[in-house]
């Protein structure tokens, strides 16, 4: 189910209507929301109080900004409960820091924070800030924004979803003289569906001015930056946590080929140790990593800490929670030889001769030997 710009139009035409009535979902129920940086809290509910929606469409001279507050009926409620569901749960989601004391944004949701009617003139005044940033940056792609003000076990907090326009196709029916021509016609303001990821939002906590957010990159005169926390938002953020998941990785695997010259065995130490950390202290403890795979060799223990570091990775530990990650990134390594063989193997096998064993031939060859198979299935 999704819903296209014409349907937001629609509500933008409608008489003034506001349901002040906390909302229960069934599918809100155990969401979890970031409240103070790293503090994560399970809530039950999510009471939506406002929904606006504003058209900033850059390919317009002017944005098309709704005179009234959207009603709150039940698919509008749906579509951006699930939306915020899923933002709350997403691992690229950041926590971040208004920087600048005359910061526009910030003293509009403070303004909201104390009046909640001043909802609707707010942010018709940041969807004006964000137009101008657009319209003066054609890569920044058009979009439909809504904000939301709700709340969470008594806190208030205002949402910013920027919703880019997708390409769809759906079927026109044209009446004539010859009579009736179905066809299909490409739709250019399609918004995002209930169960796609939206591209660019803000989660602002009314209470400590908080935000958590995520983003893309966009060119801005001849440089990819992050416009919609560094133009609009004017805060500073924290890598997230599959940003550092990257460069972890990135950084490891560079270490590796630097020093082992892409040994598998050596790579697949690294991801077991991780793997190790995390079951154990829930987090990726980079020096426990290292002295678990350079145990003989203290200064290459040092160097790899030192590595990782200086790719961007400070603290000493990186706190996981998402299995999904690790399953992704670390308990399998592949193994790719120069006559076209890939192979991905749990990491736990490696250093284990029961289960698989790398023999060097006479004329300097290797031969993989997996051990113990019960039974060889074919995936497609």
């Amino acid at each position: 189910m999704f819903f296209c710009k014409s349907f937001f139009m629609l509500i933008l035409s409608l008489h003034t209507f506001y349901c002040r009535k906390v909302l229960r979902n069934p599918f809100l129920d155990f969401l979890k929301i970031s409240l103070k940086g790293m503090i994560i809290v399970s809530v039950e509910n999510i009471s939506i109080k406002k929904i606006v929606v504003h058209i900033l469409d850059n390919n317009l001279q002017m944005p098309v900004f709704s005179e009234v507050e959207s009603q709150l009926d039940d698919d509008i409620i749906e579509f951006v409960g699930r939306h915020i569901e899923k933002i709350v749960d997403d691992d690229s989601l950041k926590s971040a820091t208004f920087i600048e004391e005359d910061n526009k944004v910030r003293s509009i949701c403070e303004k909201i924070s104390k009046e909640n009617e001043f909802f609707l003139k707010g942010t018709i005044d940041m969807g004006d800030v964000l137009f101008k940033i657009m319209y003066e940056n054609v890569e920044i792609p058009p979009a439909d924004v809504i904000f939301i003000l709700f709340d969470i076990d008594s806190v208030m907090y205002l949402g910013i979803l920027k919703l880019n326009y997708k390409h769809s196709y759906i079927h026109h029916i044209e009446t004539t003289e010859s009579g009736i021509i179905n066809s299909i016609v490409k739709q250019k303001t399609t918004l995002p569906s209930i169960g796609q990821r939206v591209d660019e939002c803000a989660i602002i906590n009314l209470e400590d001015f908080s935000l958590n957010l995520y983003e893309k990159k966009y060119n801005i005169n001849d440089e990819k930056i992050y416009y919609f926390s560094s133009m609009f938002l004017k805060c500073s953020s924290q890598i997230s946590l599959n940003e550092k998941v990257k460069i972890f990785t990135k950084a490891t695997k560079k270490f590796s080929e630097t020093y082992f010259d892409e040994d598998p065995v050596i790579h697949a130490e690294i991801k077991k140790a991780v793997v190790e950390s995390i079951e154990e202290n829930e987090a990726i403890d980079v020096e426990e990593v290292a002295k678990s795979v350079f145990s003989q060799n203290p200064q290459l223990k040092q160097e790899y800490i030192e590595h990782v570091e200086k790719a961007g990775i400070k603290e000493k530990s990186i706190p996981i929670d998402n299995e999904k990650i690790v399953d992704k990134n670390f308990r399998k390594q592949k193994i790719k030889t120069d006559t076209g063989v890939e192979i991905s193997l749990p990491v736990e096998y490696y250093g284990n001769n029961d289960k698989i064993e790398f023999i060097t031939n006479a004329d300097g060859t290797i031969s993989i030997l997996i051990k113990d198979i019960g039974k060889i299935t074919h995936n497609k």
